[in-house]
């Protein structure tokens, strides 16, 4: 049921992801706590079939959380030290995990269930008819970079640090924090070449390569339908219902 549900998910027309993303990101700051939590939840569900069959799925679960409890802690410790009672710190901190958890968790979702190219394509189908087709493969092709280059970015860090674990075993915090820094962006720096020859290569430098060839089914029009349900749910409290 995993595995089907994760298939599903990359089945998806990415317009479809793409948008309900782009609408639920910041309606995830406007909702309740409760209704954010529930949209964690829902996507944590759809995101762990999917990282279990990503190579690198699991350490971006992993170095997300760490991410958030970052955050936490420093609005908790910001908090503290501006004198505000214990129980408003826990709220305050619970409140901003579970928002940056659920963020995050979507942001997750999009990446590993959509390629780097097709969320291109979505992009250059949706801004060309505002700034032409010269720029829309353009603003595609950068997406999809960047895209690229986060589970890039990750792998590179895991790299360093277990090389690091090996040859210098009693090398301190301290030392490593500024030897792994350095060490990530110098092998980056190298590796935007090699993606350079890769998209040269591809002939993914030139307008034809970002033509969408995506095709809508009535699969995706069912889920579109409700998905505009559960965001129509999760907005109408926030605009129609008078806050007390």
């Amino acid at each position: 049921m995993m595995r089907g549900l994760a298939a599903l998910a990359r089945r998806l027309d990415p317009r479809l992801k793409l948008g309900a993303a782009l609408v639920l990101g910041p309606v995830l700051w406007l909702v309740g706590a409760a209704q954010a939590g529930a949209c964690a939840l829902v996507l944590l569900a759809l995101v762990a079939p999917l990282a279990a069959d990503h190579p690198l799925g699991g350490r971006m679960v992993r170095s997300l959380l760490l991410f958030v409890v970052f955050w936490v802690a420093a609005k908790a410790g910001l908090d503290a030290l501006s004198g505000l009672p214990l129980g408003a710190i826990s709220a305050g901190a619970g409140e901003l995990a579970i928002r940056l958890a659920a963020l995050l968790l979507l942001g997750l979702f999009l990446a590993l269930s959509s390629s780097a190219r097709a969320l291109g394509m979505a992009v250059a189908w949706a801004v060309r008819p505002v700034v032409g087709r010269e720029q829309a493969w353009r603003l595609a092709l950068s997406l999809a970079l960047m895209v690229h280059f986060l589970p890039l970015c990750l792998s590179t860090v895991s790299q360093v640090r277990q090389t690091m674990a090996r040859r210098c075993p009693r090398c301190g915090f301290f030392l490593r924090m500024v030897v792994i820094p350095q060490a990530v962006i110098r092998a980056l720096g190298q590796k935007t070449w090699n993606q350079t020859l890769a998209v040269a290569g591809r002939n993914l430098d030139r307008p034809e390569a970002w033509e969408p060839d995506f095709s809508w089914t009535s699969r995706d029009t069912l889920l579109c339908l409700l998905v505009i349900c559960a965001l129509a749910g999760l907005i109408f409290p926030v605009i129609f219902v008078p806050s007390p």
